[in-house]
């Protein structure tokens, strides 16, 4: 029965993809959103790297090594935000107007916040460099605080109406039970998301510590792990397997 089961989801997927282990992959072919996107994503990332130049001398070249964990954390989170519309196109195979409409919402808010990202990691983790942002009031910190968390807010806002968009067409999508709890899982993930973005941007109003904003985004971690600790439990219950499968 399993191996029956494997054989059809190895012909759902995409050729030379092997698709998640619950989950059918509707997307088969890669439209013209989600090249769109890429390039959109891809112009995200130049823009990380677009003020650096090549190193005349070593010290120059140890001051734009400084800056390297910054780029690396901020390249982090723009490949979670793209891999998180990549599984929504693969899964669901969606390109309805709903969707062009959020896509093209999600990619201008990510432009929007390159910079912020930049500017916020930059300050925090290239102190030692010549070139690292500097921040000298708490209005400024408390307005990159805010730009920052409503940009993110509003994206992952954003992959929550997909994933309800999703969720109100599992008829016409024919999802299964474990499918729609999958999609739940990472639809209450968004909220969580949202929920601490806001949160940050609440208490940098409220406090007069410099870090306290920052470290809301702790929360992030027991609150996704209990998410998938929950609905884990209910996928392998509507599935008979060890544990349900990211992507």
């Amino acid at each position: 029965m399993n191996r029956h089961r494997n054989r059809e989801h190895w012909r759902d997927a995409l050729p030379g993809c092997k698709p998640e282990a619950h989950f059918r992959w509707r997307g088969h072919e890669v439209s013209r959103l989600e090249g769109f996107t890429d390039a959109v994503f891809a112009f995200a990332v130049t823009l990380l790297i677009v003020a650096l130049e090549v190193p005349h001398d070593y010290d120059g070249l140890v001051d734009a090594l400084k800056g390297f964990p910054a780029f690396v954390v901020c390249f982090t989170l723009l490949m979670l935000l793209w891999n998180a519309h990549y599984r929504y196109f693969r899964r669901y195979g969606l390109n309805d107007r709903l969707t062009r409409l959020l896509t093209m919402g999600i990619l201008l808010l990510v432009l929007f916040s390159v910079y912020p990202l930049k500017f916020l990691f930059g300050a925090i983790l290239s102190s030692g460099s010549a070139h690292a942002p500097h921040i000298q009031t708490w209005e400024q910190l408390q307005t990159i605080y805010a730009t920052y968390g409503l940009g993110f807010a509003g994206i992952w806002g954003l992959y929550t109406v997909l994933y309800l968009h999703a969720l109100t067409k599992r008829e016409e999508l024919s999802l299964s039970p474990a499918e729609v709890m999958q999609t739940r899982l990472h639809l209450i993930g968004f909220v969580i998301n949202v929920a601490v973005c806001l949160l940050s941007v609440g208490i940098s109003r409220l406090s007069v510590s410099p870090g306290l904003p920052g470290f809301a985004y702790v929360l992030l971690a027991p609150g996704l792990a209990l998410n998938y600790l929950w609905h884990g439990r209910q996928i392998r219950a509507l599935t008979g397997a060890a544990a349900p499968t990211r992507h």
